[in-house]
């Protein structure tokens, strides 16, 4: 590619020779335009000498002009030289005299003559539009003092300059015009990315030229290039937003296509980037070293609106890794391979932000509802690796969930806000805010100091720093606040007495202690997930703690989620909830006899083992009809047919006025103000029955439609 540095020195290899130029330049009966400056000759009716000598001696500025569409017209950088006061209009006078429509640059020296090809020309017609940098100059605004450059556009009549021109520069296979127009006019509309143009390219290549189509099997194959503007060259984001170029003032794309596995994919916050011709070393893999380099330099410098701005990056700062595998200084990597990248937080952040403006907003944040980039969200989708989900959630959203749970749970106690999954200390310090990771990282530092055997926090309440001690040390100072403390009672310093003295005056008060901790011990068990010490004073066996463990209060065994999203748990054989799990587990104290699937149903009184026929106790008001005993019990069961499990599911919510959870703790209460006001709900209040039912239809609708 072309960096920016190459655009400002094209004049040293690519403009007209020197003689082509030194009129001029030099020359002073020549101005901008190669005009014949007026010399004054000695009339007597002409103005004096010295107001004469003051024209001839008037400053004159030398401007190079360098074209943005260089690399499609070809025109050379030019100097013209100019008054200092002069409109921007004799800068365009100048440039159309320097490619004047006969294909000749004016020169004073005819034996010199500079000629041009038809492209090179500039009509007369023709607007020219002159920038400083990337900010267009107006006819209104004045040659801006101090430049000695400027660039310039040609547009032809006719020609707004708003719709992107795609070139194709493979000579093997052909594209069509076209098919050339139709992928311009896919490169500028709204949201298509690099990606997806290169996508596009290459499915037209298989189809123009059916007999090569095995010379394009990736699209990743296909080099697109921005020809001309602040940043010429290869764009290599696939996420890139391609209209999003003429940021760059280019408005010409060029497509080529380079051999199969002739490239290197590297992936890094939610992004591919293609490096084409990867650098390889003499035994054919890619150089390792030059990746980092290009990605430094090529990608990660080069993703701001005005050009080429260098980050504080070193590229030994870039960590690589292949299939999972770290890659080393000497690794091998075969051209043609897909690596992932990782940059430290703070470079991630700034590039995130440089590049914003060349992605579109293609995500919506579940949780803050905000559309998003896909570099604002977690990379490759995951919060943690272990999880088992793509998340919904943004960055910041992350962010904001561990400044929370940091409030509410211990630090290293922080999980996925969508999964169970545990935050390590590597992704808290991707998602956290500075100042929260700063507070989960002392307070990491904290817990791993606290268990070293001789290190010892300063008790001095002001003060922050702890040190190790040596083994037997009683009277210790801080090395920070000068302050004194008993290592071994792990208290201030006990000024006035000795340790056994101190053992002695707190004897009372230390078999109070032990008393206590005897007591908590006894109306407290241990929890198997931390070892904290747990209450449990009223409520369900069902405990989870503070950690985020859960697990059976009798028989310490843990619950778990099964397949179909049901708390269960593994009770020991000595727990009474073995045999008889209670009703909060995965609904099989309310439903003994449903069977889904057609496995084998031993309560089948009429019932089938299959999903067509669900066998469930009849309501009160059936009973009579079924023929119920004298204590109000039906005969035998019976079943319900007529409606899938979805229908069944969607009858009783109708039937329990719009979606009401038997579970809700105020049933009963929305049943008596519901007979307050004369609803006949034709329902019997009974609880256990009406979250039978409810059971029964969710477990139904989950079975057809995992089925």
């Amino acid at each position: 590619m072309w960096p920016v540095q190459r655009r400002w020195s094209l004049s040293s290899k690519t403009r007209p020779p020197p003689a082509a130029l030194s009129s001029s330049n030099n020359n002073p009966s020549k101005d901008g335009g190669g005009r014949s400056a007026h010399r004054p000759k000695h009339h007597h009716n002409h103005p004096s000498s010295s107001s004469a000598s003051a024209a001839v001696t008037e400053e004159r500025r030398k401007i190079e002009l360098i074209d943005l569409d260089f690399p499609i017209t070809g025109r050379h950088n030019v100097k013209i030289s100019i008054k200092e006061n002069s409109p921007l209009s004799h800068v365009t006078d100048g440039l159309k005299k320097k490619y004047s429509t006969d294909g000749k640059a004016t020169t004073s020296h005819h034996h010199h003559h500079h000629h041009h090809s038809k492209s090179h020309r500039i009509p007369e017609d023709a607007t020219v539009e002159l920038y400083q940098v990337d900010r267009l100059l107006t006819c209104s605004d004045e040659i801006p003092r101090r430049t000695s450059s400027l660039f310039y556009r040609v547009l032809p009549a006719g020609d707004d300059a708003s719709a992107l021109r795609i070139t194709w520069r493979c000579p093997t296979l052909k594209l069509r015009r076209t098919q050339l127009e139709t992928l311009a006019r896919e490169a500028g509309a709204a949201g298509t990315s690099i990606g997806s143009l290169r996508e596009s390219a290459a499915a037209l290549l298989r189809a123009a030229n059916p007999g090569k189509a095995d010379l394009v099997q990736s699209a990743q194959q296909v080099v697109v290039e921005a020809a001309g503007g602040l940043r010429p060259g290869a764009l290599q984001g696939n996420a890139w937003e391609a209209r999003k170029v003429r940021t760059w003032l280019c408005r010409h794309l060029t497509l080529d296509l380079r051999p199969v596995g002739d490239f290197v994919v590297l992936r890094g916050v939610n992004e591919e980037y293609v490096w084409h011709r990867p650098y390889r070393n003499p035994r054919g893999y890619v150089d390792v070293p030059m990746l980092r380099q290009w990605l430094k330099n090529e990608v990660l410098a080069q993703v701001h609106a005005r050009g080429i701005r260098r980050r504080g990056i070193d590229a030994d700062d870039i960590r690589l890794s292949c299939r999972g595998k770290t890659v080393r200084k000497h690794s091998h990597v075969r051209p043609g391979e897909t690596l992932d990248f990782e940059v430290p937080r703070a470079v991630e952040d700034g590039f995130v932000r440089a590049e914003a403006w060349l992605l579109p907003l293609s995500e919506t944040c579940v949780a803050c509802g905000d559309d998003k980039r896909v570099s604002e969200m977690p990379a490759r989708r995951r919060v943690t690796a272990a999880c088992e989900h793509d998340s919904g959630m943004c960055r910041e959203c992350v962010g904001q969930w561990i400044r929370a749970s940091l409030d509410t749970a211990t630090w290293d106690r922080l999980r996925c806000p969508e999964c169970p999954q545990l935050l390590s200390y590597e992704h808290v310090r991707a998602f956290a805010p500075r100042d929260v990771f700063d507070r989960y990282d002392a307070l990491a530092v904290k817990a791993v100091l606290g268990g070293m055997e001789d290190f010892a926090w300063c008790l001095n309440p002001a003060c922050e720093s702890g040190q190790i001690y040596p083994p037997g040390c009683a009277r210790a100072k801080c090395s920070a606040c000068k302050h004194y403390l008993c290592v071994r009672h792990k208290v201030p310093w006990h000024s006035g007495e000795t340790c056994e003295e101190y053992d002695r005056r707190t004897r009372r008060q230390r078999r109070n202690d032990q008393a206590s901790e005897k007591h908590v011990k006894e109306i407290t068990k241990p929890c198997p997930g931390c070892n904290r010490n747990i209450n449990k004073y009223v409520g369900c066996d069902h405990v989870t703690c503070i950690c985020g463990h859960e697990w059976c209060w009798l028989c310490f065994g843990d619950y778990y989620r099964d397949q179909q999203d049901f708390l269960q748990c593994h009770h020991t054989l000595e727990c009474r909830y073995h045999d008889n799990p209670p009703n909060y587990e995965g609904g099989r104290a309310f439903m003994p006899f449903l069977n889904i699937g057609g496995g084998n149903n031993n309560n089948n009184n009429g019932g089938g083992g299959g999903n067509g026929n669900i066998v469930f106790p009849f309501r009160p008001r059936e009973r009579a009809a079924a023929g119920a005993d004298n204590n109000n019990r039906p005969a035998a069961p019976g079943p319900v047919e007529g409606g899938d499990g979805a229908a069944l599911f969607q009858r009783f919510l109708q039937r329990r006025n719009m979606h009401r959870n038997p579970f809700d703790p105020n049933v009963r209460v929305h049943l008596a103000r519901e007979r307050e006001r004369e609803i006949d709900l034709d329902l019997d209040p009974d609880f256990f029955e009406e979250a039978m039912l409810f059971n029964m239809g969710h477990l139904m609708h989950r079975a057809e439609r995992d089925g």
